[in-house]
């Protein structure tokens, strides 16, 4: 299918939607456990009114992946918008926690349906260079999209916390470009673009376990910034909500930088030593913020955090669309959106021990070493592939 403008356009506003799933409330936070006081576990409730979709992606995406490689994927990508816009937006008018719990649940289900329709669309779209830069641009696209709705929303919760969950309407002027920019992919025409892969390569679990793991892992860390640092700055003295979201920003500005950086850092490394780089980065930015309590220190380790964090998603979906078939596209990206929300939604779980008996900070230092940990597995998958024979010198 013919590449357009307004189709990577379209693709990427869809993309953007799914940013805006869990960080864009984040700057509210803190209003909103205020206002949940009198609930019990209002702070550990608050911290997963920001990831409970995640759980319902993780859950619902593979069912996404295989319903869309069956029945199709513009109108399913089309109803998945329309349930983002009327669940996100739900949380302006409802005054029970737990009702907005479950309404934040039925906003990931339409998540799952399109993040892992775009990125299926894309790998349907597009080949070769223009796919791995194209997938490069989605991410960097993701994170300053998230950059500049946080923004908006802590301007917004400012006035109030409910303000916020407005800005998820903004799903139905995509549908429009989503009509008219959009057609459905031919099958054919996708397994005639792979025809010279596709016979051979079938599925490649192995890549597949590890581009998973590291999703989960990293997706895991990364947010640790959205959940925890409106908290942490607000601990060190920033009081301003619009401020609290002044990490998350750092953070996507940041990981919109390494995303478009991909394509070239993919020309000269693997992908699992990208992988490496994006653990270490990590390591080195979350032990920075566990080291200090003020708030440059503070804003210089988000910073090298977030942008380890901007190759994640163009190395695992590249990875991904390079090792399967394309008429199974959909399902195994939509294993890899599991990958990513159940990292998200296990972020505040894996934490919060840490807090309640240690600090914030200690919860900091506790990511780093976690970081640390998985880098050093990716370190050693690229010594070891980088030392495996080739099957020309298993044949001599």
């Amino acid at each position: 299918m013919e590449s357009s403008r307004w189709v990577k356009i379209t693709l990427l506003l869809a993309s953007s939607l799914t940013v805006m799933s869990g960080a864009l409330i984040a700057p509210a936070l803190p209003i909103i456990a205020d206002h949940f006081s009198e609930v019990q576990n209002a702070d550990f409730l608050t911290r997963l009114v920001l990831t409970a979709p995640a759980l319902s992606i993780a859950l619902f995406s593979p069912i996404a992946g295989g319903l869309i490689d069956r029945f199709g994927k513009i109108k399913l990508f089309v109803l998945g918008m329309v349930v983002y816009a009327l669940a996100g937006g739900a949380g302006f008018l409802l005054n029970n926690i737990y009702h907005l719990l479950a309404s934040r649940a039925v906003l990931g289900i339409s998540v799952g349906f399109i993040m892992t329709t775009a990125t299926t669309l894309i790998g349907d779209y597009f080949e070769g260079d223009e796919r791995n830069a194209f997938l490069g641009t989605q991410a960097a696209f993701m994170a300053l999209g998230g950059t500049v709705f946080v923004a908006l929303s802590g301007l917004l919760a400012d006035i109030s916390w409910r303000y916020p969950f407005l800005l998820y309407l903004f799903s139905l002027p995509v549908i429009g470009f989503v009509l008219a920019f959009l057609k459905e992919p031919s099958t054919n025409e996708a397994n005639s673009k792979d025809s010279s892969e596709s016979d051979t390569r079938g599925f490649k679990r192995t890549p597949i376990v590890w581009a998973y793991a590291a999703t989960f892992f990293g997706m895991a860390l990364f947010y640790v910034i959205p959940v925890q640092s409106p908290f942490l700055l607000k601990q060190i003295g920033i009081e301003k909500e619009s401020l609290l979201g002044l990490g998350v920003i750092v953070a996507t500005v940041f990981a919109a930088a390494a995303s478009l950086l991909h394509p070239v850092l993919k020309k000269r490394m693997t992908f699992p030593a990208i992988y490496g780089l994006t653990f270490g980065l990590m390591t080195v930015g979350y032990g920075l913020v566990a080291l200090t309590a003020s708030f440059w220190p503070v804003m210089v380790g988000t910073a090298i955090a977030g942008f380890g964090a901007g190759l994640l998603m163009p190395n695992g979906n590249l990875w991904l669309i390079e090792v399967t078939n394309p008429a199974k596209r959909g399902k195994i990206i939509g294993g890899m959106t599991t990958a990513v929300f159940l990292g998200q939604f296990f972020s505040p779980i894996l934490l919060q021990p840490i807090i309640d008996n240690k600090s914030i900070f200690t919860a900091h230092a506790a990511a780093s070493g976690l970081a640390l940990l998985v880098g050093g597995a990716y370190i050693f998958l690229t010594i070891s592939k980088a030392n495996a024979p080739t099957k020309k010198q298993v044949a001599q």
